[in-house]
């Protein structure tokens, strides 16, 4: 779990919420301060707008692991050269010598995490905590009202067109 902090439209109050890492859920929040309504477009509605690709293909976290590869065994040889034929060292390789391991593993273990699977069960849970929100007739009304375009399966039963006029 993470936080996202903003600052409320309306009034100007600075808000902190709990999240999850990619900012699933309603878009649709509400000021503690002039308890009024806002649309705060860093949520993802997943049904409507579909998931963050860094949390389905591990892709991702494999070519940043590359990249912090490389720089660990850059900084690595570069402290290596410098500590075996110079007798000296900089601290600035030893950071990048640490960041970049850390990096590494870090990367390893999220994809890994994307790649068997464990990401994908929790963008399931996601992905239901979203169609039930979408099941509420108010609830799409107000999506359309801040001009979200709602899946045809999430109109079924209210009498409304997708461009929010009401159907005959």
């Amino acid at each position: 779990m993470g936080y996202l902090e903003g600052t409320c439209p309306k009034c100007g109050e600075k808000t902190r919420e709990q999240c999850n890492a990619w900012g699933y859920g309603s878009p649709i929040r509400f000021c503690t301060r002039c308890k009024q309504e806002y649309l705060d477009q860093r949520f993802r509605e997943v049904a409507i707008q579909g998931f963050d690709p860094k949390s389905t293909s591990p892709v991702y976290y494999i070519k940043a692991m590359i990249l912090c590869l490389a720089v660990t065994l850059a900084a690595g040889g570069w402290m290596y050269y410098t500590l075996h034929f110079r007798q000296y060292w900089n601290t600035m390789t030893l950071a990048l010598l640490i960041v970049g391991a850390i990096g590494t593993i870090g990367c390893i273990v999220l994809a890994l995490w994307v790649g068997l699977g464990f990401a994908g069960k929790e963008n399931a849970r996601y992905l239901a905590e979203s169609e039930k929100r979408l099941r509420d007739p108010l609830y799409v009304q107000k999506l359309q009202s801040y001009g979200y375009v709602i899946p045809a399966q999430y109109l079924a039963g209210m009498g409304t067109a997708n461009d929010g006029t009401q159907e005959e």
